[in-house]
């Protein structure tokens, strides 16, 4: 009798063990690109993260730091993460086969979700005496992190602006470090929506920085150049940390999660549903998501298809898809 009941203790631990194991052993591993572990972009990642492992039970996602936007596409496209954060601009770039895709576009990226409307900031030492981005020349100068849609974006703008700063190429952290010793003027950093993000926030403690802002003939010459960017323009007083900052423009496009197409329909159906369902974990790591309405705004501003299973999220939710926005696999 008391080998029995020996036997059905031995038993219970191994059934009590074993279904958590065959449960996780049944999700979908997806490895999901961010950013530099010190930006803020990198913290979004961790909170959307949060709330598709919370309401999305078939998929255990697992944060990758990458170098953003650009370098996200590439391991994407290479299979090494499954989706990643990245600029509209370089989403469209990378499908259209244009920039540094010329002829060899991406055409099975797909857009899952937007979270962001961001601002790219060029934030310059006040004791530089950099008032203008004509100034910038012959200084050096951090164009953005190494790899990310700010150091593509501001390259491309400032070769057709004619502006050749001495380009310091390095990370988000490398930068602000460069910046506080006074080894560099400054950077181009992309923003919380349309304030300051949290590596220029540091800085500020001890250094004091001046925003530089393009003009309308900078604005002019890069539409006629590059008509699928934009611009945006913040009221005076608009930026918290620099409450005294005059109207402030400056180049900016929607960001969010994209994909190849490959992504299993379900899983990317779910996986919209679960971000919104959660999205208080997203606007703890990233306020400016509760701007967005998150059903509708990926349909409207999306420039290259959404993802098939996205597709069908939207619709079900009741947002209103433009032709543009639907994917070949769904006609």
């Amino acid at each position: 009798m008391k080998k029995y009941i020996e036997l059905l203790f031995i038993l219970v631990i191994m059934l009590t063990f074993s279904f958590p194991a065959e449960s996780e052993a049944k999700k979908q591993y997806l490895f999901f690109g961010a950013s530099a572990a010190t930006s803020s972009h990198y913290a979004y990642v961790v909170g959307a993260t949060k709330a598709i492992n919370k309401f999305v039970p078939c998929v255990k996602a697992n944060v990758v730091e990458t170098g953003a936007s650009v370098d996200n596409i590439k391991r994407i496209t290479s299979g090494q993460i499954d989706m990643g954060i990245g600029s509209m601009k370089t989403m469209y770039e990378a499908w259209k086969g244009l920039a540094r895709w010329e002829n060899k576009p991406v055409e099975d990226l797909r857009l899952l979700w937007l979270y962001a409307i961001g601002i790219d900031f060029i934030v310059v030492r006040e004791d530089s005496g950099i008032t203008k981005v004509e100034d910038l020349n012959g200084r050096k100068f951090n164009a953005g992190m190494r790899g990310s849609a700010a150091e593509a974006t501001t390259r491309q703008i400032f070769d057709i602006l004619g502006i050749k700063p001495d380009y310091h190429v390095g990370a988000t952290s490398d930068a602000v470090k460069a910046i506080k010793d006074n080894r560099i003027v400054g950077y181009v950093k992309t923003g919380v929506g349309t304030q300051l993000d949290a590596s220029s926030l540091d800085i500020m403690t001890l250094t004091k920085l001046r925003l530089i802002p393009l003009e309308k003939k900078h604005m002019d010459k890069v539409a006629a150049a590059i008509p699928y960017i934009s611009f945006i323009t913040i009221p005076a007083g608009g930026i918290k940390a620099v409450p005294e900052q005059a109207e402030y423009s400056m180049w900016g496009r929607p960001v969010g999660v994209m994909c190849r197409k490959d992504l299993p329909d379900d899983v990317a159906y779910k996986m919209v549903n679960g971000i919104i369902k959660g999205k208080e974990y997203q606007a703890a790591a990233w306020p400016a998501i509760k701007e967005l309405d998150m059903v509708q705004d990926p349909a409207s501003l999306t420039l290259i298809p959404l993802h098939k299973g996205a597709l069908k999220a939207y619709r079900d939710l009741g947002a209103n898809i433009p032709q543009t926005a639907i994917p070949p696999e769904a006609l």
